[in-house]
């Protein structure tokens, strides 16, 4: 796994390409060294130095009950667990100012020594999201996501709200409407919820504008993904949702890695092109035999079709800027500073080359290119 200084490495140059580095949370429970709670000693450094006993594990742990504890049978006297309890480890009591603290100075050791950004916190559901607000008030993350794993819409909005909206969260909801029970399995209507009974938005939290912002949209994690939770559909066609919709996408790796990712890229460039943002204003128009959304951006205005049924015909004052398998994207004509390059010829003899400065000869249509200095989409 390498050494902490090949992590400190890492992650700067990481930050030398501009990308932000999220560390995965997991503090609702812990595991002993070699026992039930013989919890290994935290040290942080400057950030100080704590061990946690048996006082800081909820009384309602399973080490309290469970013939197989042995010893360590009836020794949790922490508090009640404010969440769910997860069996695979101890529970620990974030009521505790003891906990409170040692998990502030785990944040503050890792952002500080190490540099990261932001949290992911895992299984949100196991304590109260008042704490996840206060170990982030404390920390002041860049970017803070919880996995508050649950297909209803109002308890990951609760969640929300308990941690005082200083943390956004992932968006099962999402997931499961459009995604797993709604393209997968051909059932259109599904991907869309109506929001304040008046229009019809992309499914999920991001259906509406009071949560959209804190929705982070995905197709699979490393949880999902080798489950009966995994998404099975046409992968290209769920990205081609998540893509023209609000909140903020996040593009699972082996998706990245394997035959999506040209696809990916381009839907990735169409969204950048038109400014569809997480809090975008997006209308669903067609969830009958095929889907279809109007997304307004920053700089112009997004049309996305997704369904073996979709028509094929251009919208007027539309252009066609990528498709694939069943899905298309079309950016409105007036997206400033974009360019026909088959009829706008005026610099014909001058080169064109990709982003990261390689010469190209035919321009692929959704690309965006440089020429002359100035950026523009082949259409």
């Amino acid at each position: 796994w390498g050494t902490a200084e090949n992590l400190k490495k890492l992650i700067a140059t990481l930050h030398e390409k501009g990308v932000k580095v999220l560390a995965d949370i997991v503090i609702n429970h812990r595991a002993g060294n070699t026992d039930w709670g013989n919890f290994t000693a935290d040290d942080f450094g400057t950030y100080g130095s704590y061990q946690l006993t048996a006082e800081h594990i909820c009384r309602n742990d399973e080490m309290n009950t469970d013939p197989g504890a042995g010893s360590w049978n009836g020794k949790a006297t922490g508090a009640y667990d404010t969440g769910e309890n997860w069996g695979g480890a101890r529970d620990l009591d974030h009521t505790s100012t003891y906990v409170q603290d040692d998990c502030k100075a785990y944040l503050a050791w890792l952002k500080g020594d190490y540099g990261y950004d932001g949290w992911r916190y895992d299984f949100v559901k196991g304590f109260s999201g008042t704490y996840v607000g206060l170990y982030n008030e404390a920390s002041q993350p860049y970017i803070s996501v919880g996995e508050y794993w649950d297909g209803s819409y109002d308890n990951v909005a609760a969640w929300i709200e308990k941690t005082e909206r200083q943390s956004m969260a992932f968006d099962f909801p999402m997931k499961y409407a459009a995604l797993n029970n709604g393209l997968q399995r051909g059932q259109y209507s599904n991907m869309s919820w109506i929001e304040d009974k008046t229009t019809w938005r992309p499914a999920g939290m991001i259906h509406h504008h009071n949560y959209n912002r804190l929705a982070v949209t995905f197709v699979d994690n490393h949880d999902t993904y080798r489950d009966a939770n995994k998404f099975t559909g046409y992968v290209d066609q769920a990205y081609a949702f998540i893509l023209s919709s609000p909140g903020i996408p996040c593009v699972f790796w082996p998706h990245w890695r394997g035959t999506y990712r040209k696809d990916i890229e381009k839907m990735i460039q169409v969204r950048r092109t038109a400014g569809i943002h997480s809090e975008s204003d997006v209308k669903v128009t067609a969830k009958s035999t095929y889907y279809e959304s109007v997304a307004i951006g920053h700089n112009g205005s997004l049309i996305t079709r997704i369904g073996y049924a979709a028509p094929t015909t251009v919208p007027e004052g539309y252009f066609l800027a990528a498709d694939g398998n069943n899905w298309a994207m079309y950016l409105s004509d007036n997206l400033e500073g974009i360019r026909d390059i088959t009829a706008d010829r005026t610099d014909a003899d001058a080169p064109i080359y990709s982003p990261d400065g390689r010469r190209v000869m035919v321009p692929q249509k959704g690309q965006v290119y440089l020429q002359n200095g100035k950026k523009f989409i082949a259409k």
